[in-house]
């Protein structure tokens, strides 16, 4: 295949991949050597670990040489048109919830027969693969995960006489409320991104809240698919998270702002105003290098219990018109290996290859919750999109926090507008 290493804007890549299909647009030269694309969605600017890793692979395998390409942003539905026409990269970077969507024979090359000739090393440690089997049948393997963690500066929690980051939501409350009495208020115990737009950050926090106190927004009860809390329950959530504004804990400005790395955010942790929120991985390393302070993190309260937080993450696909699955296959075990990550500055999507890795300390939080946490697979396949429920329950949280409604309105307004969506 003939491919560019990088190819940064979508409409250069999409002819790329046309010129680079599965194949390649003429013969390959005849010297015996394999020549393999992985297509790739990250930011180039984010993947230099990932482009040494590929070249690792390409000095010791002079045989099966691959080829890094870049197709950013993500496009499930490109590779679905590319692989129906015969054509695409042979290794293809997937968004876990992407899955379910390309999971077609003509799409992707089911993986089952090559995992028994070639078997995964410590493939019952794969995390998530409740969204790569399906229908028992193996369409791509779980390669890196992520999920939210507490932040927090360690020397702010000592000065308010707090030893440890808080197990619970309750005592994440007391702790928060303690910080903030402390200082006088002049230090926010605990600062989130509570914005009414569908993209807040405080959307996994509520998931988190409800999954950890047993009850979650729907259930899918064999393809019948109901509201899964009472009125109580999520009127409930909702003054939970109000409490942090009324008693003072959480700057009101904190409604405005929509993303967990807000430059308000990090100010604060920068200048110790605040004192913990809540990130992934690639925030909190951004954060880190733009303030001068010492942050750690820590498993989220209810954040070592199974199923309470959630598993974001990407997996690996083989396309169905590769003409070296074999080879492909070589190379999928290879990237999944704790070699890959070595270099690779992502969290592998395995619990095992996870206890291989030398971890900064100051992330060890993300390294202890993501065993026990799971996919948002609970919600997808219904009516209802995940989208339209983080632009509902953000929507209604954020009118509580206003003052424009009462938490018994707002949460019987997200069980009826569910529920219309769920009847179709």
């Amino acid at each position: 295949m003939k491919t560019s290493r990088f190819i940064a804007a979508a409409a250069v890549g999409a002819l790329a991949a046309t010129l680079a299909a599965c194949g390649g647009e003429g013969a390959e030269p005849d010297d015996g050597v394999v020549r393999l694309t992985f297509r790739q969605f990250d930011p180039a600017d984010q993947i230099q670990g990932l482009v040494e890793a590929v070249d690792a692979w390409n000095a010791d395998n002079p045989d099966i040489q691959v080829e890094l390409e870049t197709l950013t942003p993500n496009n499930p539905q490109q590779l679905a048109r590319e692989a129906n026409s015969g054509s695409g990269p042979d290794i293809a970077h997937l968004a876990l919830a992407d899955v379910a969507f390309l999971a077609e024979p003509n799409i992707l090359l089911p993986l089952d027969d090559l995992m028994a000739e070639q078997p995964l090393d410590d493939a019952d440690s794969l995390l998530a693969t409740e969204m790569t089997v399906l229908d028992e049948t193996t369409w791509a393997i779980p390669w890196t995960a992520d999920t939210m963690a507490m932040v927090y500066r360690e020397d702010v929690l000592a000065d308010a006489g707090v030893t440890e980051t808080p197990s619970d939501w309750p005592e994440l409350l007391d702790v928060a409320g303690q910080i903030t009495d402390a200082s006088g208020g002049e230090v926010s115990g605990f600062c989130f991104a509570a914005g009414a737009p569908q993209q807040a950050a405080q959307w996994f926090a509520i998931n988190y809240y409800m999954w950890n106190n047993d009850f979650q927004l729907i259930e899918n009860n064999g393809g019948d698919w109901s509201v899964g809390a009472t009125q109580e329950q999520l009127a409930g959530a909702i003054d939970y998270f109000n409490s942090y504004f009324t008693e003072g804990i959480t700057p009101t400005s904190m409604q405005a702002i929509t993303d967990y790395a807000d430059p308000s955010i990090a100010a604060g942790l920068g200048d110790g105003t605040c004192a913990m929120t809540f990130m992934p991985p690639a925030a909190f390393r951004a954060v880190q290098e733009q303030v001068d302070a010492e942050l750690l993190t820590a498993p989220m309260p209810g954040g070592l219990d199974d199923g309470s937080t959630h598993l974001g993450g990407r997996a690996l696909g083989i396309n169905a018109n590769s003409e070296h699955p074999d080879e492909a296959w070589q190379v999928v075990q290879y990237l999944l290996s704790a070699e890959t990550f070595e270099t690779y500055d992502q969290y592998p999507a395995s619990a095992s290859t996870l206890t291989q890795l030398d971890v900064d300390p100051a992330e060890q939080g993300f390294v202890d919750q993501l065993p026990h946490s799971v996919p948002f697979v609970r919600y997808i396949g219904a009516p209802i999109t995940i989208a339209s429920l983080q632009e509902l329950v953000n929507q209604q949280f954020s009118a509580v926090y206003s003052g424009q409604a009462d938490s018994a309105t707002a949460a019987q307004a997200i069980i009826d507008a569910i529920e219309r969506e769920l009847q179709g």
